[in-house]
């Protein structure tokens, strides 16, 4: 199987507010509810299974019990939680299907839905997940199909595929997908070839390519990653792993995607290799993990959806960490990170001007599991 480049590959991590409101933040975006009860997972790679934490007083977690739970399905990447907080979705690369399941909201126990799995096609080799901000759809890209593939969901969050039920890309090895706050358009970053695929989304969850259908990420050999839009749903942000940049995108009439000037700004030193990306829920502050580095990079966004670095402007998530998946959680306080390397989850306080000061303890483990991606309600 297509895996990404990266040090240290292995999970995502998902994280869901517990009992949180119908509604909840899109791709693009979340809004806070004034609870700090959530609970968070992580996707195991090489166990096939899902960690669950509590999120506690200060951003401690604590484990669930059980502490995990079988994928059903092999090569867990990626995960994503309904906006009503009901229903988990992880994708499974090599066996090339997306697992589902019901939350249960007081204890953070996850139970397969009835079938626990659905085809995401034969070799497909799913990656990115995301859910529309509806609650309504489910979309996967495929990596070795180049494609994605689309989902409605249904009673007890039982998946039922679009008709027809898969999307040319228009690009190859796709990776992270976004989906924009009003549920309108859906992006994916292509590492192979360098650039983002832009689709329309219908009633009914059919897509439609953009026009143009994708869009340049910049010069080299950028291999973009992750990818984030802004919670006013005016930018499109996209982690170049392969050039050490963010690449940022006015996002137009149509879905079409417009270079800002200038159109990236540098994740840090040569070797950094950002991967995923989330953005405060009030829209200031950005967040990159740099694996390469075994780093967060921060910034402000500014005017025009501009970057900035913050002061300091990266924060350690512990030697040979290789860090992949970023979250936050839906009231803004505290930013986690999915430790590939060092097996692990790193705390942070956002502080003023974004930014992170460590919890007390500072990681938190998920051995011998080791996680990768992120996913916040209704978000990738």
């Amino acid at each position: 199987m297509t895996r990404m480049m990266l040090p240290l590959l292995a999970s995502p991590i998902v994280l869901i507010l517990a009992g949180c409101p119908d509604g909840g933040g899109g791709g693009g975006g979340f809004e806070g509810t004034g609870s700090t009860s959530a609970i968070l997972y992580t996707a195991n790679d090489g166990s096939n299974t899902l960690s669950g934490f509590r999120i506690g007083a200060g951003g401690v977690l604590t484990a669930t019990t059980p502490a995990s739970f079988s994928t059903g399905g092999t090569s867990a990447e990626w995960a994503a939680i309904s906006p009503n907080g009901q229903f988990l979705y992880s994708s499974n690369q090599s066996s090339a299907n997306v697992s589902a399941f019901m939350i249960n909201a007081t204890t953070g126990n996850l139970t397969p839905t009835a079938p626990a799995t659905f085809s995401t096609g034969v070799g497909s080799s799913p990656r990115g997940i995301t859910i529309t901000p509806n609650g309504a759809f489910v979309y996967v890209a495929n990596s070795a199909s180049n494609t994605v593939a689309g989902f409605s969901i249904g009673s007890g969050g039982v998946l039922a595929p679009t008709s027809p039920a898969t999307f040319p890309t228009s690009g190859t090895l796709a990776r992270g997908l976004a989906v924009s706050p009003n549920g309108q358009f859906l992006y994916i970053a292509n590492s192979g070839t360098h650039n983002v695929s832009g689709f329309t989304i219908g009633a009914n969850g059919v897509l439609t390519a953009t026009s143009p259908a994708t869009f340049s990420t910049g010069a080299g050999s950028p291999s973009p990653e992750g990818l984030a839009v802004s919670p006013n749903g005016l930018f499109l942000y996209v982690a170049n792993s392969g050039t050490n940049a963010i690449a940022v995108f006015f996002i137009g009439v149509g879905g079409v995607l417009t270079p800002t000037v200038p159109p990236t700004f540098s994740t840090g030193a040569l070797g950094s290799s950002p991967q995923r990306l989330t953005i405060s829920p009030n829209g200031s502050f950005l967040y990159v993990t740099n694996s390469g580095m075994n780093e967060v990079a921060a910034f402000t966004i500014g005017a025009g959806g501009l970057l900035t670095p913050t002061s300091p402007a990266s924060f350690t998530t512990g030697a040979a960490s290789a860090p992949v998946g970023i979250t936050i959680n839906p009231d803004g306080q505290f930013l986690y990170v999915a430790n590939s390397g060092s097996t692990s989850v790193s705390g942070f306080t956002i502080g003023a001007g974004g930014v992170l000061v460590p919890t007390t303890p500072a990681t938190f483990s998920t051995a011998p599991q080791a996680p990768i991606g992120i996913a916040t309600p209704g978000r990738p």
